[in-house]
């Protein structure tokens, strides 16, 4: 197979995401069904400080080599790639397993006091080498990224997602009898277990399809390379972290807020349920291929900023804003005109759909916000991604501690935050990209006519929608409307040239 572009290696990302996702899904229903609302709520607790643990060791690791990697490969400098990878793995294998050894001693800490339920020591004990094994992971994950070699990440990660499923299965079936406690264990160790072996496929893919280095080419400096890393990735995990913390306080908060507000406490838990379990997934699930195209940008960019090749450079970011916005406008179309009928079909509560039609008006905002990172993250702007993460954080966390207890207010209180965020920080986000003078971008072609076919495709949903149910066409008049729409959405993209059929055939044309 021939050297993929990025925008061919995002789709094959979002496919794998799609794949793996689905099997979340399959493993996240097994396991509710398998040990009940009480045994969810205590692997709850687990997760996010699993998922903190993970992000502190790995948040901006895959970002800094792939990023270092990108800078290497116009010169084919592969002696260089592999002492950046040897340092790296060194370096983040210090870290990650400093860190296991300060977690293996404070699990009782960790569980009585942090998550409160002695019942998770033993998992928070078993996930412990998990973290280990996806820092080194995260290493050999940047650097087929920076490669613009999506395959062995991709293809590894649903092999390791199958076998944590077989792990989950097996776990639950001989642990089930000794309790709640040992059955979480199991889990986290199907993890771990799953990680091991995805970081010895990628370790030995990496062996295998390494070029051999025939000439003897110059080397950067072992503390050069190490503070590059660190300069990179260190910003990128605390953004990480501080959003994952942000999580867990706005878990807190909400529900206590809504108290305040005059709400009894299962009302509040069942408003905060529906915004983060119900209008979030749904409001991001288009965010797959936006998130995909980020991995992959951000080596694209590095490549080309440090080539100096800006003509490259602004293409790729173009033709980046331009994909985001089309698939923000299409989501957007869809959850204006549905948003009731979606909450009801996937969670069978339509009163969600209020929530979901307002913040569906900033996904535009949101989506290229994540875009606009990858671009500040490939010319080298960690600071300014970190300090906009921050303003998001504040925002956020502002919006919902001081609105949320105003009665006539509510739940909109978090609403607004989210809206507010996602506004300003793409907005912050604009203005710091325009700073480096070489950036252009096209708001015509990423941003105008993708807007136009939105309002083409808004129409005819609504006229499409309103001829079938005065025809009594109720049971498939939402797919067949949201079809027509998005015909008339991508006919309106080619007639203006927003796309064109050659990039069509160029994107999906694999050689």
């Amino acid at each position: 197979m021939g050297k993929l572009t990025y925008i061919q290696g995002a789709f094959i990302l979002t496919a794998t995401n799609l794949v793996t996702g689905s099997i979340s899904f399959v493993f996240r229903v097994f396991l509710t069904r398998a040990i009940g609302s009480e045994g969810i709520g205590v692997y709850q607790l687990i997760l996010p400080l699993y998922l903190l643990f993970i992000t502190l060791v790995s948040g901006g690791v895959i970002t800094a080599v792939s990023k270092l990697i990108a800078e290497q490969v116009p010169g084919r400098n592969y002696r260089n790639m592999y002492k950046i990878i040897k340092i790296s793995e060194i370096t983040i294998g210090i870290w990650s397993l400093a860190l296991c050894i300060l977690i293996f001693f404070n699990t009782d800490y960790l569980a009585n006091h942090v998550l409160k339920d002695n019942r998770t020591q033993l998992s928070v004990l078993v996930f412990t080498p998990a973290v280990f094994f996806i820092s080194l992971s995260a290493v050999l994950k940047g650097y087929f990224f920076g490669l613009q070699d999506v395959n062995p990440p991709a293809f590894i990660d649903i092999l390791e997602k199958l076998i944590r499923v077989v792990g989950l299965l097996l776990t639950t079936y001989y642990l089930l009898p000794f309790g709640i406690e040992y059955v979480c264990a199991g889990v986290m160790a199907g993890m771990a277990a799953g990680e091991l072996i995805s970081l010895f496929l990628l370790y030995l893919q990496y062996k295998i399809r390494r070029p051999v280095v025939s000439t003897r080419t110059d080397t950067d400096l072992t503390a050069k390379i190490i503070v590059r890393i660190l300069k990179t990735a260190l910003p990128l995990s605390l953004s990480g972290a501080l959003t994952t913390i942000m999580d867990m306080v706005i878990a807190i908060i909400v529900p206590m807020q809504l108290r305040l507000a005059g709400y009894s406490n299962s009302n509040a838990l069942s408003l905060y349920g529906q915004v983060t379990g119900m209008v979030m997934p749904l409001l991001f699930f288009p965010f797959i291929i936006i998130s995909s195209l980020g991995i992959t940008l951000v080596p694209a960019i590095t490549a080309s900023y440090t080539a100096g090749n800006w003509t490259a450079l602004n293409k790729k970011c173009n033709d980046s804003l331009k994909i985001t916005s089309v698939i923000a406008f299409a989501s957007t179309a869809l959850f204006i005109i549905f948003p009731w009928e979606l909450c009801r079909i996937f969670f069978k509560c339509p009163e969600a759909g209020n929530m979901l039609f307002l913040m569906a008006f900033v996904c535009i905002f949101e989506y290229w916000q994540f875009t606009l990172f990858a671009v500040l993250n490939g010319i080298g702007m960690q600071h300014v991604v970190l300090k906009n993460s921050i303003l998001h954080i504040i925002i956020s966390v502002a919006c919902s501690y001081f609105l949320i207890p105003i009665p006539s207010i509510g739940i909109y209180g978090f609403v607004i935050g989210f809206c507010a965020s996602a506004v300003l920080i793409c907005l912050w986000n604009l203005m710091d990209i325009k700073r480096v003078r070489r950036i252009r971008i096209e708001y015509g072609n990423s941003l105008l006519k993708p807007f136009i076919a939105f309002i083409v495709m808004l129409t005819a949903i609504k006229h499409c929608n309103y001829y079938l149910i005065t025809n009594n066409i109720r049971s498939s008049n939402m797919i067949i409307s949201s079809l027509a729409g998005l015909v008339c959405f991508f006919l309106v993209l080619i007639l203006t040239g927003a796309i064109t059929l050659k990039q069509l055939k160029s994107t999906f044309a694999i050689k």
